[in-house]
């Protein structure tokens, strides 16, 4: 914001003395005056927070929060007099964050909530409608959950604005990691998702029936090869108890599968299937869709393009929305992609090129972008959406599997450096706030 500062913000947060009182306190006895004439009980006020105020009220809602994640993660329960000093700190931290997210023009709208309260389902393995019979079910309406999860939604945009897009991580500093902690990152045992499809043989079945249903598995193969999607032959031809799920099999450890299982896929990519199997029981047709841990880590990776757009004081969410579906227009009509975002995109780090964000992995980009850009195929270009960064257009160049074991081991130094980087500029970032901020605690620590 121009013209603004931290230290005019704290500044402007000071109370403005009337007759040698501030303006606050007044206000404070007339609420209490008030109170009393109409018989209410007084919530008070534990710390004023530049403008704002934590009450007692918010503070017990906070312990009672707190009190209850422990017994849920059978956690032995610190009492409310151990909580509430620690609490009140953290209270006033994030009001100074949500005051600054404020004045930064930081908002998160319903949708956005919805969004991560579905996520948040989904890890669960909830609906949405299990997943708020739960939060009422600890004792807090749905409402507040909402609202609480919109203010850390707010915290971390605005910490991504203010410190997770300002980290970097070198080669060098990753070549110095792994040079001082060579073993950091050990290869778990190999993992591989699986589809699968039975046709069964009976125990007591002739030479003949084996033939005929050997014939059947060839042909099922047969239609996968010319087209058919293998989840829908699965649905139709399986055997098998997984077959209404598509032959899904899910993330199986190699050492909880059969030999028979491991050897057909042996070999294979990701999205290819076996050759048909026999055991005891039938014929199996294995597809193999990932494979994870092990020395050899085969990964999908995708290229990407995109223009990113970001709201601001002069520019709406609606109008940013707007000019990113005229640019959209025009690439539909002929323009080239990466011309566009040269001239459009607000990510400075892939406007120069093209907006190419280079070979993603699995978990490189914000859980939100990559849920788009893996439905789209090679060429296609996305509708304009909506994540915390802004809004995007993308399109997916490319798809490609590569064995990733050196990259995963220089991955994971990256992500532990920048996790560190990340932590240590926070720490000092909201220390620097609190200190500049206007902070007066009303009731002394002792006697919370």
């Amino acid at each position: 914001m121009s013209g603004w500062s931290l230290a005019s913000w704290a500044t402007s947060a000071m109370p403005v003395r009337v007759r040698g009182a501030p303006t606050t306190v007044l206000l404070v006895a007339l609420l209490f005056m008030t109170a009393i004439a109409r018989g209410e009980s007084i919530d008070r006020v534990l710390a004023v927070v530049n403008q704002g105020v934590i009450t007692e009220s918010e503070l017990q809602h906070e312990v009672d929060r707190a009190r209850l994640e422990f017994r849920s993660s059978n956690q032995k329960v610190p009492s409310r007099a151990d909580l509430r000093p620690n609490l009140l700190e953290s209270m006033i931290r994030d009001r100074i964050q949500l005051q600054l997210a404020g004045l930064r023009n930081i908002t998160v709208n319903d949708a956005l909530v919805n969004r991560a309260i579905s996520e948040i389902a989904e890890r669960n393995r909830l609906s949405v409608d299990q997943l708020r019979v739960e939060v009422e079910r600890s004792g807090f309406t749905f409402q507040e959950y909402f609202e609480d999860l919109r203010e850390q939604l707010t915290i971390r945009q605005l910490v991504d604005l203010e410190i997770v897009q300002k980290i970097s991580v070198s080669d060098q500093e990753i070549d110095q990691y792994l040079l001082l902690n060579p073993d950091s990152w050990v290869p778990q045992e190999l993992e591989l998702e699986l589809r699968h499809i039975l046709v069964s043989v009976p125990s007591d079945a002739s030479e003949q029936e084996f033939d005929s249903q050997y014939a059947y598995a060839v042909d099922i193969r047969e239609e996968m090869l010319a087209g058919l999607n293998f989840s829908e032959a699965a649905s139709r031809h399986s055997d098998s108890p997984d077959a209404e799920r598509g032959g899904m099999l899910g993330w199986r450890k190699k050492s909880e599968l059969p030999g028979l299982f491991v050897e057909a896929v042996k070999g294979l990519r990701p999205g290819q299937f076996s050759d048909v199997s026999r055991s005891p029981n039938g014929f199996h047709i294995i597809q193999l869709l990932a494979r994870r841990g092990g020395e050899e880590m085969l990964v999908e990776q995708i290229r990407v393009r995109h223009i990113l757009l970001i709201p601001s004081v002069v520019a709406s969410e609606s109008q940013i929305r707007k000019r990113l579906e005229r640019v959209r227009q025009r690439i539909e009509a002929g323009e080239q992609f990466s011309e566009m975002a040269r001239l459009n995109s607000e990510d400075r780090l892939s406007r120069a090129k093209g907006g190419d964000l280079g070979w993603l992995n699995p978990g490189d980009a914000m859980p939100e972008f990559e849920k788009v850009v893996q439905t789209l195929n090679v060429g296609q270009l996305s509708e304009v959406f909506r994540t915390r960064s802004g809004f995007h257009l993308a399109k997916l160049v490319d798809r490609r599997t590569k064995n990733m074991s050196e990259e995963m081991r220089r991955s994971d130094a990256r992500f532990r450096i920048r996790a560190r980087k990340i932590q240590e500029n926070y720490d000092q970032w909201i220390r620097e706030l609190r200190d500049l901020a206007f902070v007066e605690i009303r009731v002394p620590l002792d006697e919370l």
